[in-house]
């Protein structure tokens, strides 16, 4: 008898601030979509989203762009274009039943875990996390708990 299948992971978001260098956004999301992350969140408190997700546009093929905080922006109708139906307005995905649960990075691939069963349980669509540089790690080992203790440094 085949073992029942698992049950679907909530989808995953990541909010992107704007780096110092073009370059490392650009690098960002690629690896990013990737890592098979789901969505790509810009919030007008950090920038213009349209601008942020019109360049993300350019250098992705799969992955939401995700604007939250200018659901009418001035750019809004140039990056629908440059973004090729992935442009979603969190507004009106809300507006729709879509519910995504924003949270501050987790502290370990255990939290990680609980954050994603309580995502599920709580039948929301998906989590937004702030793009980290562990973050990469995280999502493509998420339930892997490496023993790492080869890296601790004797001290004397």
């Amino acid at each position: 008898m085949p073992a029942d299948p698992a049950p679907p992971a909530p989808r995953i978001g990541v909010r992107l601030t704007l780096p110092g260098d073009a370059g490392e956004l650009f690098a960002d999301v690629r690896a990013l979509e990737a890592a098979n992350v789901d969505a790509l969140w810009a919030d007008a408190a950090d920038a213009d989203p349209y601008v942020v997700l019109a360049a993300c546009a350019a250098v992705t093929w799969r992955v939401a762009l995700v604007a939250f905080g200018a659901p009418n922006g001035s750019g809004r109708a140039t990056c629908e274009l440059l973004a090729r139906g992935r442009l979603v307005i969190a507004e009106d995905a809300a507006r729709s039943g879509e519910r995504w649960i924003r949270q501050g990075f987790p502290e370990s691939k255990l939290a990680w875990r609980e954050a994603r069963a309580a995502a599920l349980k709580d039948g929301a669509t998906g989590i937004v996390l702030p793009n980290d540089p562990r973050l990469l790690d995280l999502l493509r080992n998420p339930d892997v708990d490496d023993d790492r203790s080869d890296l601790d440094i004797a001290v004397g």
